[in-house]
């Protein structure tokens, strides 16, 4: 099999898994969800055991980043790095951006250059069963 072939069919097996990532399926999930009314649902039993999660929309040029910092805060972070719009990918506790190399801490701030701006940030508020990303 050549290798575009390959790596074609193996993004399409972690898309389908909910784990996509460059350095191959990884362990983080990845949901979709739709927006209602300027702000995005996700139920909070999509955390289970996740230290963050994926959430793709349409509505954003971007995944969100959404990780629990304790336990009554939410942190939603869009993952388009601020050097040159590359979207940055998950490593560890870190987002890094496979363009330029730049850092981020999970609660967006920038921690290596060349980016000099922190990951914009979305607004959250949650209730019983839901966390809400404010995307206005």
């Amino acid at each position: 099999m050549e290798r575009r072939a390959f790596l074609k069919s193996s993004a399409a097996l972690c898309f389908a898994l909910g784990t996509f990532s460059f350095e191959g399926c990884t362990n983080y999930k990845s949901i979709s969800v739709n927006e209602e009314s300027g702000k995005l649902k996700v139920k909070k039993v999509d955390f289970f055991d996740e230290k963050f999660i994926i959430v793709n929309s349409m509505s954003t040029n971007a995944p969100i980043y959404l990780s629990k910092q304790e336990e009554n805060s939410y942190i939603a972070l869009l993952m388009l790095c601020t050097h040159k719009s590359c979207e940055v990918k998950p490593q560890g506790n870190l987002l890094v951006c496979p363009c330029h190399g730049s850092e981020f801490a999970n609660s967006g701030k920038v921690l290596k250059e060349p980016a000099d701006k922190d990951l914009a940030q979305y607004k959250t508020s949650f209730d019983e069963n839901y966390i809400y990303i404010y995307l206005k």
